[in-house]
């Protein structure tokens, strides 16, 4: 029956996407996104019903003849850390790892392409789809609050039928078993993720969009749900969204202000008032705040020893790394040093575990090209409604790739948070390759037409 019911399901989601167009393709994938809704067998296979839809949308794109721009550096660096994916199942001791990993990165090349194609087709094409995934943050910034304020409420959704659909039959049991995620601790909460730190990367992110949105119209509602979502970072207890919640807004301010012309005389003073910022804050946080400083000491000094390890790992694997599933046999090893076999939590090292150096040298490529995109469209368009949405999505962007020195997650933040940094990256990349086609003339009307849906 279980069997029957996933075959029914999957012709009746095909039969949808080939049907639909690419906003409404679009669409549903916002809606599946944050639920993330694992179904009968998939969830062995750690594919969510959202995974499955993105690759029904890809498939259709292939077969429709739409094409794939390879001139876009951003999506030239994804498919190639896709395919550096690929090539170390060859020596991965889990290659099913790999290939799940190469097909997130796939799917997140082709939220990216969708987003850009309904954003030309329509200036504000993607406000739709944005605003489903906002509103699901919402309901997860809500439930945060709910679970901080009462751990009970958090543990009997863990252990509802609801968890096992939004997390997974694979992950809940082995939740319970010795998988225990740091949710169970009551000073943390995770709303719809079961990790605390993870559900604050997801809600920074978030707030970012909100702030994209607000810079064209209804800007007040906007603005609200941007502090719900702020404010539940600071609900999950994770010292790291803690510091980028206050940190980040500032920066994407100084970012706007001092991209404009006038301004960038006063980029040596602000490199030394960022300069003793870094070297401040600490010290202010460990007289002020002591226990924030000390659990934030205690924290790394639990990673230290496994990055000690990841170090000697390196200088014994530096070419090829570990292979996908090669990370925690291999940690084994160190058991008898106190080391705890746990993920990475760290974007360069993971890549590396994975991947090897080339995967490294990849991931820092796309890094740097998004966030090089982001940057010039803020100081070529400086002032313009288009470059205060750049700003805000260099923000989302920063978030995740800081988070992720720190936490176990990918380049893309995670599942969850996938579509949202594609939806904000397709937004500006489409609007600034609208902007270049606009006639000197009618250049500043075009600009205060540009901003966000």
């Amino acid at each position: 029956m279980e069997l029957f019911l996933g075959a029914a399901l999957a012709a009746t989601g095909a039969l949808v996407c080939v049907t639909a167009g690419d906003r409404t393709r679009l669409l549903v994938a916002a809606f599946l996104a944050v639920p993330q809704v694992f179904a009968g067998p998939l969830g062995a296979m750690s594919l969510p019903l959202s995974q499955c839809w993105v690759i029904l949308a890809t498939l259709c794109w292939l077969l429709e003849r739409k094409g794939v721009p390879l001139r876009d550096p951003v999506l030239r660096a994804v498919l190639a850390l896709a395919v550096v994916q690929v090539a170390a199942v060859a020596w991965s001791p889990e290659p099913l790892v790999g290939v799940l990993e190469a097909a997130r990165l796939a799917s997140f090349a082709f939220l990216y392409l969708h987003v850009v194609r309904v954003e030309r087709e329509d200036p504000r094409g993607a406000g739709g789809p944005l605003r489903v995934v906002l509103a699901w943050a919402l309901v997860a910034a809500v439930l945060v609050w709910v679970f901080r304020l009462s751990p009970g409420l958090e543990t009997a959704f863990l252990r509802s039928p609801l968890a096992v659909a939004v997390a997974g039959p694979d992950v809940m049991a082995a939740f319970w078993g010795e998988g225990a995620n740091n949710v169970v601790d009551p000073a943390k909460a995770g709303g719809f993720f079961i990790n605390a730190n993870v559900a604050s990367m997801f809600l920074g992110v978030a707030t970012f969009a909100f702030l994209a949105l607000s810079v064209d119209g209804r800007r007040r509602r906007y603005l609200l749900g941007a502090l719900v979502t702020w404010s539940a970072t600071f609900a999950t207890g994770s010292k790291t969204a803690a510091a980028l919640a206050l940190l980040l807004p500032v920066v994407v301010r100084a970012v706007h202000v001092l991209g404009r012309p006038s301004a960038r005389w006063f980029l040596p003073q602000a490199a030394v008032v960022v300069a003793g910022g870094a070297w401040l804050l600490p010290r202010l946080l460990e007289r002020y705040v002591p226990a924030y400083a000390d659990a934030s000491s205690e924290s790394l000094a639990s990673r230290a020893p496994m990055w000690d390890a990841a170090l000697q790992m390196f200088r014994d694997h530096l070419l090829l790394g570990l292979g996908h599933g090669g990370w925690g046999r291999t940690m084994e090893l160190y058991a008898h040093l106190g080391v705890d076999a746990l993920p990475p939590h760290n974007l360069l090292i993971a890549a590396w575990a994975s991947t090897g150096l080339a995967g490294v040298l990849v991931l820092l490529v796309l890094a740097a090209t998004v966030l090089h995109r982001l940057l010039a469209v803020v100081v070529r368009r400086a002032g313009s409604p288009l470059a205060r949405t750049a700003g805000f999505a260099l923000g989302a962007w920063l978030w995740a790739l800081v988070h992720g020195m720190g936490d176990n997650t990918a380049v893309y933040g995670e599942a969850k948070s996938m579509i949202l940094l594609a939806l904000l990256l397709g937004v500006v990349t489409a609007r600034q390759d609208a902007g270049r086609a606009v006639p000197p003339a009618v250049e500043a009307p075009a600009r205060r037409s540009a901003c966000p849906a």
